[in-house]
């Protein structure tokens, strides 16, 4: 049994599950993974079923959960775990303090250097420890013997380090398990209160195993996209929450709201278009979102026709054919296309307030706001997840930057022959460390130190 716990717990052991785990997610940069490139996945499917479906069988295109990923990382925390626990009594015997420590500096083992400093005159041992004190050391002894140590607790930042990776996973685990994703299509004016319904079909939302959905009210009062020429620059989307406070959603700039953000990812515009009879009767009446920023035709029903539109955001007419200047607002129309029955029954140019008529009917388009779709992501263990990564910054940094040293001293001769022996050592840095011991004791009792 103690063996198998060496082998666990080996340095070896460690190394190598840090390398299958750096194969298993290099191979997931390699084989598209049925979650994060589906549509990719599925053409790939479709022009290879048998390598497909071998790579499924093996769990590589759910590479990050797979069970052999899952296997790999129970032995990665299994061998922290093993390491911390075997580490837990060296870490205590270092940070304590004991009056065993107390030696001769010229007989000290472990010591990585030693140093002879004559006393000026007026000049005792006391005075020494007693800089050492100012300087953060902690003493032990008096003048005849003592031992200083400086960052005592440093080797506590070994524990801190190694059980952030705990709270990784923990906050890794609930992100997981708690996570929500979906996308919502909102024009000016509409009010978003939490529905589930509200959620678009396609893509469908990603539901938590655990936890609700997310718990926002807010309304869209406007959108206003920037553009220059035929480069979008930047869009503003004004939000007003339930308690009335006013909220900015930009490129790069999501709303927050508790754990759950709401991300722009996309903008179209949401005309409002009232279909008539020959009469004047309203047959119809709505804001329809389409997405036609892309120069791309989009589809609608109205009151059983089937119209297709395509956007044209600054109108012209080049050489008989219909063209944009640019992608600026500056001359917006569209142009529809009508069919009902399976039979075209009207086509033509319908300007921002304007209308089209066809086949006994009247389309009229009275507005043009847009509408904005948001990427809505909640994660509840994003918090444990950056606690996690900052007490592993904290442990990176407590342990490199404010290490541990050691002193030895004492004082020897009588009268005016006496003289301070010193031995001293640091975890790292070994070099900068006996020139800073050198620096100090030089300040305190001058130039007269030899190193032995």
């Amino acid at each position: 049994m103690s063996k198998l716990i060496k082998k666990l717990s080996s340095l070896r052991f460690t190394i190598t599950l840090i390398c299958l785990l750096g194969v298993m997610f290099i191979i997931g940069l390699w084989v598209p993974q049925k979650s994060l490139v589906k549509e990719l996945y599925l053409q790939w499917h479709k022009n290879s079923p048998q390598l497909v479906s071998f790579l499924d069988f093996l769990g590589l295109t759910t590479v990050y959960t797979s069970p052999i990923t899952v296997t790999l990382w129970f032995f990665f925390f299994l061998n922290l775990s093993l390491v911390i626990w075997q580490r837990i009594p060296l870490v205590r015997y270092r940070i304590s303090l004991s009056e065993k420590m107390i030696v001769d500096p010229e007989r000290a083992a472990g010591y990585s250097f030693s140093t002879s400093f004559p006393l000026p005159q007026g000049v005792g041992g006391e005075n020494v420890i007693a800089v050492l004190r100012k300087k953060h050391f902690t003493v032990l002894g008096n003048a005849d013997g003592f031992y200083a140590v400086k960052n005592r607790l440093s080797p506590l930042a070994f524990l801190i380090f190694h059980l952030s990776f705990f709270l990784i996973l923990l906050g890794g685990v609930i992100s997981v398990y708690t996570e929500f994703i979906g996308y919502l299509d909102l024009a000016q004016g509409e009010t978003f209160r939490g529905e589930p319904g509200r959620y678009n079909a396609s893509p469908r939302p990603k539901l938590p195993s655990f936890g609700g959905l997310p718990d926002a009210t807010f309304t869209v009062k406007s959108i206003e996209p920037h553009v220059i020429g035929n480069t979008p620059t930047s869009i503003d989307v004004r939000l007003l929450d339930g308690r009335g406070g006013s909220h900015t959603v930009g490129i790069n700039i999501p709303y927050k709201t508790g754990d759950s953000s709401f991300v722009f990812k996309h903008l179209g515009v949401a005309p409002l278009l009232v279909l008539k009879d020959a009469a004047g009767a309203t047959l119809a009446e709505n804001y329809i979102k389409l997405d036609v920023l892309q120069r791309k035709p989009d589809r609608f029903s109205l009151a059983g026709c089937n119209f297709t539109a395509t956007f044209y955001p600054d109108y012209m007419l080049e050489q008989g054919k219909r063209a944009s200047r640019s992608m600026e607002f500056n001359n917006p129309v569209f142009f529809i296309s009508v069919e009902r029955g399976g039979k075209k029954i009207g086509e033509g140019i319908i300007p921002k307030n304007g209308s089209l008529n066809f086949a006994g009917f009247r389309l009229e388009m009275h507005e043009m706001p847009y509408w904005v779709r948001f990427y809505v992501v909640k994660q509840r263990g994003l918090p444990v997840l950056y606690t996690g990564f900052a007490l592993a910054t904290v442990g990176v940094i407590w342990r490199l930057l404010f290490f541990k040293r050691e002193l030895l001293g004492a004082v020897r001769g009588s009268g005016g022959a006496r003289h301070l022996l010193v031995a001293g050592r640091s975890e790292y840095y070994k070099k900068l460390a006996e020139d800073e011991f050198m620096e100090l004791f030089h300040n305190i009792l001058g130039k007269g130190g030899t190193v032995s």
